[in-house]
């Protein structure tokens, strides 16, 4: 049985160790954008929906960057949630941050970092990312995973910061599997965070943070400006100490990232 053919049967939803998050899961070989797709449903569907494809034709990331989603390499999922919601619904991105992180943690065995907004890292490459898009029904949350790329696989212009779960561990999961990790883990994640807003993911964000502490160049407005990332605030933002004292900012103003382990600054 293909991986793939795991996702179609009942029994994968049924056997989900959680209570409502993947309890009706919707699977397409190919599709323009799973987040396209969730919003269309999102009036009709209960919080809880998961939409996963096999290939993207339009995926995306944050500031609407092309997101790399080949068939049969990557993991690509979004998921709906309707209110009650934590506020600021910005927290979603570092809470599921942390719930993929914690999921694969009890798969790979080996620590998972996080980088300032929602990427995921392991050894100093990002292998995932994650993105937030508001409904009027609440929030879609879309995850993308690289699971098997190999190095040839990935466009050459991001083969310097990016990898797979693969290429960094050399060893070949499933994707269900990789998926059923997840899902329990953000389904915790998400409930404690609507409890306890910022302190659900504080300490664990701050346990796997690679941003804290490095050098990031931003612009604000037409200024550009020098400082060092101190670390998420209560809202979701980013603090950042520069010689004009501490501010915070949003993860469309930093241009550039130099973080310890990379040979080199990196945009962001």
């Amino acid at each position: 049985m293909k991986d793939t053919d795991k996702y179609k049967t009942p029994s994968f939803s049924e056997r989900l160790p959680t209570k409502w998050l993947g309890k009706k899961i919707l699977f397409f070989k190919e599709i323009p954008s799973t987040q396209d797709e969730i919003k269309k449903r999102a009036s009709s569907e209960k919080s809880g929906l998961v939409v996963l494809a096999d290939r993207q034709t339009q995926g995306r990331g944050r500031l609407a960057r092309a997101w790399f989603s080949p068939r049969g390499a990557g993991l690509y999922f979004s998921i709906l949630l309707k209110g009650p919601l934590a506020q600021p619904i910005t927290l979603y991105s570092l809470a599921t941050a942390v719930g993929v992180a914690r999921g694969l943690e009890q798969l790979l065995d080996i620590p998972v970092k996080l980088k300032w907004p929602n990427d995921i890292l392991i050894k100093q490459k990002k292998i995932g990312g994650i993105l937030l898009e508001k409904v009027p029904e609440g929030l879609v949350i879309g995850v993308g995973l690289n699971v098997t790329f190999k190095k040839e696989n990935l466009p050459p212009d991001i083969r310097e910061k990016a990898s797979s779960i693969f290429l960094e561990t050399g060893i070949i999961f499933s994707r269900p599997q990789i998926l059923r990790a997840v899902l329990v883990e953000l389904e915790k994640i998400y409930e404690k965070l609507l409890e306890e807003g910022f302190n659900a993911v504080e300490d664990a964000w701050q346990k796997r943070d690679v941003t804290k502490g490095s050098k990031v160049v931003l612009k604000r407005g037409e200024e550009i400006l020098k400082g060092q990332a101190i670390g998420p605030t209560p809202k979701g933002e980013l603090l950042i100490e520069t010689n004009k004292g501490v501010i915070t900012v949003s993860s469309g103003e930093i241009l550039m990232w130099e973080i310890s382990g990379w040979h080199q600054p990196k945009a962001a």
